[in-house]
């Protein structure tokens, strides 16, 4: 059923149906809000610490073999300021994303599938809505698992899955399942994932990304289906180790992944990227009364084409690099408070006219643990930036967590867009200070591994780049709000 007019007959306009739309989320956004801080401020009773999660498998009482289980969020996003040019100003969006999983497992050998609708309203046709948030009634997962023990080295296991499946890999910068996005990213392949009983880990795949559909604004806005697809025109591959204690009681990662794209002449143009990527990470994870950091390093480089143009067919040497620096400390203190510098840089495009490209592709990696939601939001990701930042979090209780954030945020090549902004000055004249974004979260199970609310909201203070670039919306300072609840079952 299509979630806003258009389209379907009346022939009503959009824009003159957003300001009840707006009451209607408004209220439930605080009818959510009202109710996860009753719950907070005590009206949850004593006894409910000691509630069971909710789950499915009790309830139909399904057979030792097969597990059941699934999730349902609602979240409403308000974006106003828009920072896109060409959009609406104010732009706002009523997500639901369910999840339903099915594993049967005999012996060894596990069989899975679970299956994935992302719809999103009150979006219209000058809304950000993209496949990020919307892709209506999919197959997310469907695959096959054989697991081997002593593989290699007493207490080992050894992973081998095949069929279409989502990969969390290290830092889950470069390829990861997502989790505050809309829609998850899959891949059709297999995939080998040896753990030793010293929590080495060895993984080696061949995956074809998943390219979700309908990928066209009307059918977005819609909410249509159409089964996703995959083909060897897209091809990712890759191998990946991590080695426990390797420095200072560090964790550390090796890994090289690669990026094999062709066009697909009855379907779509590409940039042919050929893209190869190999990183190393060395990892000390938090603790109370410790130091903790994360340091990433990654090169790219390769081939690839300046545009998806028919007519361009010149392929571009590429040199391209990430590097991520993170410490912070966790206090021995009630809440468990945590205070850390982050510093993120990735390479932007030098030059659009000689033979190189040098603005990196971050591949697969969610951007939300640094640089904050996304959705119809999004402005910031490991492209074109230069970013430094301080993170506090807590930890008031099992229930509750929460962070506040502030990042500043440079251009690396000012003639390069800004990160994910779809802002850019050919010329290079508009100044090289993206701004600043303060942002807010906090998360309150109102049952225990069942229920659970959250509220965040991100400013971006615009720099002088944001302000006059010609292609800048000129709208001022973008704000961004969002409020959901996630049924866990």
């Amino acid at each position: 059923m299509p979630h806003n007019q258009t389209g379907n007959g009346h022939n009503q306009n959009p824009s003159k149906l957003r300001p009840s739309r707006r009451l209607s989320s408004l209220a439930l956004t605080t009818a959510i809000s009202v109710l996860g801080a009753s719950y907070a401020f005590g009206a949850l009773p004593a006894e409910a610490e000691d509630e069971k999660p909710f789950r499915i498998d009790e309830i139909l009482n399904t057979p030792d073999w097969l597990t059941l289980s699934g999730s349902h969020r609602v979240r409403y996003s308000h974006l106003a300021n828009q920072f896109r040019a060409n959009l609406d100003e104010n732009d706002e969006a009523l997500s639901f994303r369910t999840l339903l999983k099915a594993e049967a497992k005999f012996g060894n050998v596990s069989f899975v599938g679970e299956m994935q609708d992302s719809r999103a309203l009150f979006t219209d046709e000058n809304s950000a809505v993209s496949t990020i948030v919307v892709d209506s009634f999919e197959l997310l997962q469907g695959y096959v698992n054989v697991r081997f023990d002593d593989v290699l080295a007493q207490g080992s296991i050894l992973d081998l899955t095949g069929g279409r499946q989502t990969i969390d890999i290290g830092s889950r910068r470069l390829i990861a399942r997502n989790r505050h996005r809309d829609t998850i990213q899959a891949f059709t392949g297999v995939h080998a994932h040896w753990k030793g009983a010293d929590k080495s880990e060895l993984r080696l795949f061949y995956v074809l990304p998943v390219l979700i559909l309908p990928n066209d604004r009307e059918s977005l806005l819609e909410n249509k289906s159409k089964f996703n697809e995959e083909d060897f025109d897209l091809r990712l591959w890759g191998a990946f180790y991590k080695r426990p204690n390797l420095l200072l009681g560090a964790a550390g990662e090796f890994y090289v992944y690669g990026l094999n794209e062709d066009d697909d002449p009855n379907e779509r143009q590409t940039r042919n990227r050929e893209l190869y990527t190999p990183g190393f990470r060395l990892i000390k994870s938090p603790k109370a009364g410790q130091w903790d950091f994360d340091i990433e390093n990654t090169l790219q480089f390769g081939t690839r084409r300046a545009s998806t143009a028919v007519t361009d067919t010149e392929d571009l040497d590429v040199f391209a690099h990430f590097h991520h620096f993170e410490v912070g400390y966790t206090w021995k203190a009630p809440w468990s408070p945590r205070l850390d510098f982050e510093f993120d840089f990735a390479s932007g495009e030098s030059s659009t006219t000689d033979d190189d490209a040098n603005r990196f592709d971050s591949l697969f990696g969610p951007r939300r643990a640094e640089f904050g939601p996304t959705g119809i939001f999004g402005i910031l990701g490991r492209e074109n930036i230069i970013s430094p930042g301080l993170r506090i979090s807590a930890k008031p209780n099992a229930r509750t967590d929460g962070f506040i954030s502030w990042r500043a945020n440079w251009l690396d090549e000012n003639n390069d867009t800004f990160a994910r902004s779809g802002v850019r000055d050919a010329t290079g004249q508009s100044g090289s200070f993206g701004g600043h974004q303060i942002e807010g979260r906090t998360r309150y199970w109102l049952l225990k591994d069942s229920v659970r609310i959250e509220v965040g909201a991100a400013y971006f203070i615009e720099g002088n780049f944001l302000k006059n670039a010609p292609a800048a919306s000129g709208n001022g300072d973008p704000i961004f709000f969002f409020s959901d609840i996630t049924f866990s079952f």
